[in-house]
Formats: structure tokens, C-alpha cells, sequence
């Protein structure tokens, strides 16, 4: 429904889909260790930080990008110049300067700036991506996704926002059979999240009243960027996270009712969670 009073904006990966232990666990971790070969402690010490980075911390769901630096970087400091971790410079470099941080956009950076480090991050995305398609087939969403969204449908314009790639997010919803209740369907190559909510938000209204619904401390913090209001799902408690959205937020957003202290107390959960 666009335009409409109200938007609802919702993260796919780990928020709708139980994807992120499936994306770091099968997908990006061994897909790291295929393309960077590391052994012994640095191997099991690279898997502990890319998991405590990207599920169990406020960077949770951060762009694949900027998570390997931050990974590397942390693995760096506890294993100083070990020729088994590479250099990210030519990466920090192409996050220094670029805005939009897709693999498309990487792949123009590589062709005007050719570096083989940068090369391998590209070899890297291609063969997480492969791993993941692979062990995502059939994945549903959480309970209660698909009646919640219909429901807010009614009333409201449903779109899908998530850092993810476009391939990704359309293999994600048309294997669980894309639903006609969702209007729009963002990703990375339409800019971060808040960039993402801002161009939703145009095609509504600037008039409209947003909800994002994330799983990330970021997913709030790009709601509040673009003056919308936050619902977290909590990791670890999805089911009971989406429940209680279709029984009580869904119900207080589309009546006015949802406002900033009720938001706090639910974020305040999830900052609690990932500190």
C-alpha cells in the first residue's frame, strides 16, 4: 500500500529469518578460512571473534565489510604480525572513501583500483554467498512473520530493509513464498540502513509514521537517524519477540500508541543483551 500513514520496515536476516548463525557459522567463517588459510589457534581464535563480533555484540548484523576489518584487526592484535592474517588496507581504504558498501560497488573499486588483497575480499563475498544459498534452502521465517506483516499490510506500506545482498533477500522471500503484502524490498546496493528507511519513507510521505523492526543495536540507530521508532527482536528470543509484536506493538503503532518510552524499554532489552 503506497502511499500510506504508516510504513513498517522490516530487517530480514536474523529479524524475519533465523539467517545469521547460518550466514556466519556455513557461510562466512569457512568461506574465510577457504580464501585466507589459517591453522591451529589463529584459525580457532579468527572463528571466536567473528563470532562474538557479528552475533553477540552491539555490531551485531554491521556490514560484511567493515566486519572483516574490525575481525582482522582483532585477530591482528593477539597475533602480531603472523603471516597467516592479511592485510586489510586496501580494504580500509575502499571504506574510507566509498558511501554504498556492496559487492557490486566493491567489485568497480577493484577494476579502477586493482589490488590482489582486495581481490581475495571479492573471491571471499562470492564463496560466503555460494555457502550460504546452499544452507539457507527452504528457511522460513520466525512465527508470526508472515501473519504480523499481512495484518499490518491493511494499513500500512510493508517494506523489507536489510544490508544483505539484492539476490540474497529475493532467494530468502520468494523460497518461502514472497508474499504480496510486502511493497518494497531493499538491500546493500540501495545504501545503509538508514539510507534504506529514507528512501522508503519517500515513497510513503514524509507525513507517514515509520517502525523499524531489527535485531541490531545499528537497525535502531538508523530508525532514530531518519525519525522513525525502533522494535527489536531479541536474539535468542525471536519467537516470543515476534509474538508479542503481532498481539501488542503491531496494535499500539497502527493506533498512535507507540511511542518513544515504550520503545526504550524493548531497545533497552536488546543494548542489554549485546553489551
Amino acid at each position: 500500500m503506497i502511499p500510506s500513514r504508516f510504513l513498517i520496515c522490516v530487517d530480514s536476516s536474523g529479524t524475519a529469518f533465523d539467517t545469521m548463525n547460518i550466514k556466519h557459522a556455513e557461510a562466512f567463517i569457512p568461506a574465510a578460512l577457504e580464501v585466507w588459510p589459517m591453522t591451529g589457534r589463529v584459525a580457532e581464535r579468527f572463528t571466536a571473534i567473528e563470532k562474538a563480533v557479528n552475533l553477540f555484540s552491539s555490531m551485531r548484523g554491521i556490514n560484511r565489510y567493515p566486519g572483516l576489518v574490525e575481525v582482522f584487526d582483532l585477530l591482528a592484535a593477539g597475533f602480531p604480525g603472523h603471516p597467516e592474517i592479511p592485510d586489510m588496507t586496501d580494504l580500509r581504504e575502499f571504506l574510507v572513501t566509498e558511501t554504498t558498501y556492496s559487492y557490486d560497488t566493491l567489485k568497480k573499486w577493484v577494476k579502477a583500483h586493482p589490488s590482489g588483497d582486495l581481490e581475495k575480499v571479492l573471491a571471499w563475498s562470492e564463496r560466503a554467498d555460494a555457502l550460504f544459498a546452499e544452507a539457507a534452502k527452504g528457511l522460513k521465517p520466525y512465527p508470526l512473520v508472515r501473519e504480523s506483516l499481512e495484518i499490518a499490510s491493511r494499513s500500512a506500506t510493508v517494506a523489507i530493509v536489510d544490508g544483505g545482498t539484492p539476490e540474497e533477500l529475493s532467494r530468502e522471500w520468494e523460497e518461502s513464498g514472497r508474499e504480496p503484502f510486502i511493497d518494497l524490498m531493499l538491500s546493500q546496493a540501495d545504501g545503509t540502513t538508514a539510507a534504506q528507511l529514507y528512501k522508503a519513507r519517500q515513497k510513503c510521505g514524509e507525513k507517514a509514521s515509520v517502525l523499524m523492526i531489527g535485531d541490531t543495536e545499528s537497525d535502531g540507530a538508523a530508525a532514530h537517524k531518519v525519525g522513525a521508532l525502533f522494535y527489536p527482536i531479541l536474539p535468542g528470543d525471536e519467537v516470543a519477540s515476534w509474538q508479542r509484536f503481532h498481539d501488542v506493538i503491531l496494535p499500539l503503532f497502527l493506533e498512535g500508541k507507540y511511542d518513544r518510552d515504550t520503545e526504550e524499554k524493548y531497545f533497552g532489552q536488546l543494548k542489554k543483551l549485546l553489551s
